[in-house]
């Protein structure tokens, strides 16, 4: 999926998902955060900052993001996520190499059989995009495709 988009606040995020609901979900998000080395304190309004692919992971008792990726945001980008058995490993594009962004992630967090509650809607892959706070932010995708093979 190739993405095209321009992230202001931390706030804004755009891009592919692997989805079970509200508590269980993998996102690589192309998002807006502050400058390499520093902690969240509010920079967007003052013009400095970065754009990045952040990997987050989200189960029933946390939110985590996994890793930062940094890449050359200023045009189109394309993102993905491969599952290998277990393991899904998104990652980022440049020319035609694939670049991993964090480590494999536990895929089966997003199953029936995982948690402590009563779950049983499957997991999904699709593509996103938030505005938290304005609802004015736009992202461009292309490209999107879900290609399954066996063993």
């Amino acid at each position: 999926m190739t993405l095209q988009a321009t992230p202001t606040t931390f706030t804004q995020s755009a891009g592919p998902l692997l989805w079970y609901n509200t508590s269980a979900y993998l996102a690589l998000d192309l998002t807006w955060t502050e400058p390499e080395g520093e902690t969240q304190h509010g920079q967007q309004w003052q013009g400095t900052g970065r754009t990045v692919p952040a990997l987050t992971t989200r189960d029933e008792n946390e939110t985590r993001r996994a890793a930062v990726q940094k890449v050359d945001a200023d045009g189109p980008l394309t993102l993905g996520v491969t599952i290998d058995g277990a393991e899904a490993q998104f990652w980022h594009l440049t020319g035609s190499t694939r670049h991993p962004v964090g480590v494999p992630l536990d895929f089966t967090r997003l199953s029936d059989d995982h948690g402590t509650r009563l779950r049983f809607t499957g997991a999904m892959a699709a593509i996103h995009a938030a505005d938290l706070v304005d609802a004015s932010f736009t992202a461009d995708f292309t490209d999107f495709r879900v290609t399954c093979t066996t063993a």
